[in-house]
């Protein structure tokens, strides 16, 4: 018998890989050896399955954010924990087929909005909270939005990254980082800091 943590992650394998519409409730049984009738004791719809393996897939990634900041506290670099935030999210994307979360908006929009919730969160209550005290540690100029500045582009990161062409068959996730956060984030950055800024 296949616990249920080991069908969540080949379920979320397979969605990722073929697309959450293509990959068939009857083909995870084969796969995982069970019975079809097994798997609906877990759960009760296909929507159900994407749903719960998509939250444990983003589980993760925000567990991994939460140790880093534990073992991180970088209480005078806020800007240092955005960007290895945002390292990570470029990471994620990078294996992400940009398929799968069309599927899961056009077919599944339960488990799409668990993903945009993520998103929100992340970028809401951590990335914002961290660029307010960056500017109350006057690294930040006082003049900047930051809320205006997670709306415009920490929270759109996936829609740049997958706009048009993928800009991952074209550009490393180190160029992508240094052109779609830390450059941005230098431009916000008072001049006594950026004289000294760790931020490369």
């Amino acid at each position: 018998m296949r616990d249920k943590t080991e069908i969540l992650i080949h379920a979320i394998e397979n969605f990722n890989r073929f697309g959450s519409k293509s990959f068939s409730m009857d083909e995870l049984a084969s796969d995982l050896g069970i019975s079809k009738k097994t798997l609906y004791k877990h759960f009760s719809s296909k929507e159900r399955l994407v749903s719960e393996s998509l939250k444990y897939f983003l589980n993760d990634i925000r567990m991994d954010i939460e140790k880093y900041i534990d073992e991180n506290p970088n209480e005078d670099e806020p800007l240092t924990t955005i960007i290895y935030i945002y390292k990570k999210g470029l990471m994620v994307y990078h294996n992400l087929n940009p398929f799968f979360l069309k599927s899961l908006n056009k077919y599944y929009p339960k488990a799409y909005q668990i993903y945009t919730d993520l998103k929100k969160d992340i970028v809401w209550n951590i990335a914002c909270p961290l660029l307010q005290k960056a500017q109350t540690l006057e690294q930040i100029r006082p003049n900047v939005k930051v809320e205006l500045v997670c709306t415009l582009f920490l929270s759109r990161m996936d829609e740049i990254v997958y706009s048009q062409d993928n800009l991952f068959s074209e550009f490393s996730i180190k160029e992508l980082l240094d052109h779609i956060i830390i450059n941005n984030l230098r431009g916000l950055l008072t001049l006594t800091y950026l004289q000294k800024s760790p931020i490369q």
